[in-house]
């Protein structure tokens, strides 16, 4: 039914199923679409309005980054009217990470060229500068260092450099949803060599330490995912993933920048414990505004279709 039956019947039709956009920011969607037909000057007046070291920049700067794909040497030439403007270097930096990434495609290692690695790495050691630049010109803001955690990801940096990227995050915004996302992601398995338990502990350690009703509080369905992409087996996971579900959905919470990704990543994580009314009831708070991960982890043709199949299983 609803969304996932493509009718519009919980007031999401399938022209607005959304990838990648998974926010409710009237002001960034503006700015996305602005972006997207070539128009930079929205993106740049969003970001110098947003306050440094919060979660709604971040989103920002992660949203204006994907709409710029395409589009960084536009930035580029902006940058050389603004040299040290704080927000168009870490709007530049996020959007060649995403550049590099769409060069890298998903599909695993062993089936990605070497002169496609070699553009990648190069990409990223060129947002890397970026993002160095962008630290310099603000050194309180978090969201170039939570950026940099995909750089060394991608590049198979030291386990302490992670540390260190990741701490210096947390100096500057503890509660930083997307810090802690990308801190899942340099912990898995396929990307750190590290074992299971790592990824677990940490995950267990955020929703411990979250204040009730925080969305961090949801972190541990990222950790699931990523544990059913190595294992497959995630079903002895859902009573700590259903406690953690309840410690964030406290009637009467603010809502966050970060709920709509947080719902997304909830919504496909008890599906794989089992738990699917819980399942469907996070995936319609997206408003159908979902990310490709975890959804294309799936054998569906695409993250949307993965999507709309949930509510037909």
């Amino acid at each position: 039914m609803g969304i996932f039956s493509r009718k519009p019947v919980v007031g999401v039709p399938a022209q607005e199923l959304r990838l990648d956009q998974a926010w409710a920011d009237a002001e960034l969607d503006a700015a996305y679409a602005s972006i997207r037909g070539g128009d930079l000057a929205a993106g740049h007046a969003v970001l110098s309005a947003t306050p440094q070291s919060t979660d709604l920049r971040s989103i920002r700067v992660m949203g204006l980054g994907k709409a710029a794909v395409g589009h960084s040497e536009q930035l580029e030439l902006r940058l050389e009217a603004a040299p040290g403007d704080p927000d168009l270097l870490v709007w530049l930096g996020h959007t060649l990470v995403f550049e590099a990434w769409d060069v890298r495609t998903g599909q695993l290692a062993q089936y990605v060229s070497e002169q496609r690695f070699a553009t990648f790495h190069d990409i990223l050691r060129t947002a890397a500068e970026v993002l160095d630049y962008a630290i310099a010109s603000a050194p309180d803001d978090a969201v170039p260092w939570e950026v940099l955690q995909w750089v060394a990801t991608g590049l198979h940096a030291s386990v302490q450099d992670k540390n260190d990227i990741f701490r210096s995050a947390m100096e500057r915004n503890p509660v930083s949803y997307q810090a802690h996302s990308g801190r899942v992601q340099a912990l898995a398995p396929k990307w750190s060599g590290l074992d299971l338990g790592q990824i677990v502990r940490f995950g267990r350690q955020v929703v411990t330490n979250a204040q009730p009703g925080s969305v961090l509080c949801s972190l541990f369905a990222q950790v699931v995912n990523e544990l059913w992409v190595e294992t497959r087996d995630v079903a002895d996971r859902r009573e700590e993933l259903l406690a953690a579900r309840d410690k964030w959905m406290l009637p009467g919470r603010p809502a966050e920048a970060a709920d709509i990704s947080a719902h997304g990543a909830m919504a496909f994580a008890l599906d794989l414990t089992g738990a699917k009314p819980a399942a469907l009831h996070h995936a319609t708070q997206t408003q159908g505004r979902i990310e490709s991960l975890p959804w294309s982890y799936t054998t569906a043709p695409d993250p949307l279709t993965a999507f709309t199949r949930l509510g037909r299983q």
